[in-house]
């Protein structure tokens, strides 16, 4: 057995190779709002360095990231493949061939991302360069402001760009700072720097006059208030929020900053524009250009109507006098969703959905993290992410080099830097604070349970281990490991697991099958968890790495994350005699850590199929018990065609190869023994 340790070819930050990514991504980020060219600079060369190293070392697998981490990259990859798609079968105008070097562009979140989580130490370069971006982009906007300067957007700041982009950009900036202000243990000095960012970019996106991402604003105020910030003092939790609106409230005030005009702007537009009344200004003309492109999608909503579509119906709409002949010097729709799907139909805007939302989630789970580095990294991916997606709600931000500048370069970079920052903290020693009893049921596990029990030898404070009248060598082997070993007759997994929970004496309470390996690296993230005092959650969730029939399967149902690692006094666990699971006592919160449990249910493709047969039999007799009933012999196939669908292709475990085609096809013929064993125990 082997549990696929991660790949250990990481670049020092001290390194010369280190330090010059450090520099570039400083500086990128640091004057990239101000200076014309430099983002585009800094990511094309950072690129251009990962893509040469990766070749180099031959890192381009993808062996070691986690799922939704290989998710990410696939979302990349079909975002530009549905846009490269529609233009083959569209045909490629004059606007989709300057398109299309802006497109491809999104490619280089793949090798970026691959480079940036091997290099160490390179946390301090992204929060500086987060800060002194923002700081600088907020003194730019005051010496715009009042030394009487007008630009292209007369008295609104815009920076190298356009004042969309400059303001939105600056404000992501300062929300991405909000979480490093409260990190615990971090110097006052670095507190003071990410304040002072703050502060910059809230006065650049205010003085910039950009609305669309403060829609945002306080949806991720109260996500930081009831999510992120709750592990922290009332003072953080609370005072952090209350002080960042108090300050756009203050800033607004100021007879320089008519932000407060034109939100009310917004809600005179679109009054006027919903009565059907004539009104000017950007909100106004966003609302005409959103309804003739529903209505071009509305012909064709399947594939869309394709790239040029857009920019004829606006044509017609000015001929036939139904719009503005202001409009006909836009190109897009103003929505990045709206031109996904005009673009490339409902496969282009799933896509898009898809790059959106598979890293968003990515970061939501890691808000639970017991590592404050990595949470307080978690919090600026999903602050800049998520305030990307509201941005283009607005603004089609792909049909623009600056918006896929910079969300090509947050992604990556925050991506890349969660995984280094993880391994940092990791790295540190810590000493548990709590006891761990380790809990195990066996049955004839001879051939397995020195695999289980070698890596928790020596680390967990107790093994407590039932046997249910083995055969083998099975107790004389868990002997040598722990005498607390006991032998009983079988009531069902449940009963059983509850039992080796009554047990226990430790604090906490790791769960274990005879089948399951703890790693190394999870060994360290439970050690780093339990030497906080308290913990910040009662229960943990563990992700699933099955390694089935020669390969490690990372997608489908089996890629679950279980419920193993719980307060001792909080958990107990169902009667269920198959698929049991922990409960939680009232007022028990559970966490989520990252490192895998590694999981060898099977020994070959026989056992797979006995093992799923004989749970499908207690399953159905379970269900039936329940008064649950199979009257329809269809159902059976159905909820079987169902099961497939829904891991080889919704859960991605096509992803795994063979492995997943077999694992998506023995599930599939479990289900249906499942509910064909339903069926029989109905006729009696």
């Amino acid at each position: 057995m082997s549990t696929m340790p991660l790949p250990t070819a990481t670049i020092d930050g001290g390194h010369a190779l280190g330090r010059f990514s450090a520099v570039v991504l400083f500086l990128t980020l640091a004057l990239g709002l101000v200076l014309p060219k430099i983002a585009g600079a800094g990511f094309l060369l950072l690129a251009l360095v990962a893509m040469v190293w990766l070749t180099w070392n031959r890192a381009w697998h993808l062996q070691g990231l986690h799922a939704s981490e290989r998710l990410l990259v696939l979302a990349a990859l079909l975002f530009v493949g549905v846009w490269l798609l529609a233009w083959v079968w569209h045909g490629l105008d004059a606007d989709g061939r300057q398109g299309l070097g802006r497109i491809l562009r999104l490619l280089l979140i793949v090798p970026l991302f691959l480079y940036l989580r091997r290099i160490d130490g390179l946390a301090a370069a992204w929060w500086h360069g987060l800060a002194a971006g923002a700081l600088i982009a907020g003194a730019h906007a005051w010496w715009f402001l009042l030394s009487g300067q007008i630009g292209e957007f007369e008295d609104r700041a815009g920076g190298a760009t356009n004042p969309i982009y400059f303001g939105g950009i600056a404000l992501l900036m300062a929300f991405m700072l909000l979480a490093r202000i409260s990190q615990p243990g971090l110097a006052a000095w670095a507190r003071i720097v990410a304040a002072a960012g703050v502060f910059g970019g809230v006065s650049a996106s205010l003085l910039s006059g950009s609305r669309g991402a403060w829609v945002a604003a306080i949806p991720l105020l109260l996500l930081y208030l009831l999510s992120f910030g709750r592990h922290l003092g009332t003072a953080w939790r609370i005072g952090l929020p209350t002080v960042f609106l108090a300050t756009a409230i203050g800033l607004n005030l100021l007879p320089q900053i008519n932000m407060d005009q034109r939100l009310a702007d917004v809600a005179r537009e679109i009054g006027a524009s919903m009565s059907g009344q004539p009104s000017g200004g950007g909100v106004a003309e966003r609302i005409e250009m959103w309804r003739i492109s529903l209505a071009e999608i509305g012909k064709r909503p399947l594939l869309g109507p394709g790239p040029g579509a857009f920019k004829q119906a606006l044509v017609e709409a000015v001929e036939d006098g139904r719009a503005s002949a202001e409009l006909l010097v836009y190109r897009h729709p103003h929505s990045q969703f709206l031109s996904a799907w005009l673009h490339g139909g409902i496969p282009g805007l799933v896509s898009l959905v898809l790059l959106f939302g598979l890293p968003l989630r990515r970061f939501w789970l890691m808000r639970s993290s017991s590592l404050d580095s990595t949470q307080t990294m978690a919090w600026c991916a999903l602050a800049a992410i998520g305030m990307l997606a509201v941005m283009a709600l607005t603004e089609s931000i792909f049909e623009r080099n600056i918006g896929v500048i910079w969300f090509a370069l947050l992604l990556a970079g925050s991506l890349g830097l969660l995984t280094s920052e993880r391994r940092r903290e990791l790295a540190a020693p810590v000493q548990r604070q709590a006891r761990l009893s380790v809990i195990v049921i066996v049955y004839n596990e001879a051939d397995r349970i020195r695999h289980c029990l070698d890596p928790i030898s020596g680390w967990a404070d107790e093994i407590v281990i039932l046997d249910s009248g083995s055969t083998d060598d099975t107790v004389a082997i868990c002997r040598e490991y722990t005498d607390r070993v006991e032998q009983t007759d079988w009531p069902g997994f449940g009963p059983q697991k509850q039992r080796a929970l009554d047990r226990a004496t430790g604090d906490w309470v790791l769960s274990l099958d005879a089948d399951e390996v703890v790693g190394t690296e999870l060994k360290r993230e439970i050690d780093f968890t339990l030497a906080q005092e308290p913990p910040r959650h009662q229960a943990y969730t563990l992700p699933w790495l099955t390694h089935a029939f020669g390969t490690t399967l990372q997608h489908g149902h089996w890629a679950r994350a279980p419920l193993r690692l719980f307060r001792r006094d909080c958990g107990r666990f169902t009667p269920a005699a198959v698929h049991e699971k922990v409960v939680l006592a009232d007022g028990c919160k559970t966490g989520h850590l990252q490192a895998p449990l590694h999981h060898f249910s099977y020994r070959d493709s026989a056992h797979a199929r006995a093992k799923l047969a004989g749970y499908a039999r207690l399953q159905a007799q379970e269900r039936f018990e329940a008064g649950r009933r199979c009257r329809w012999p269809a159902l059976a196939w159905i909820k079987a065609a169902l099961n497939w669908i829904d891991n080889y292709l919704l859960r991605a475990a096509f992803l795994d190869g063979r492995g997943g085609w077999i694992m998506s096809r023995l599930t599939a013929a479990y289900t249906l023994e499942k509910y064909r064993a339903l069926a029989r125990l109905g006729r009696g």
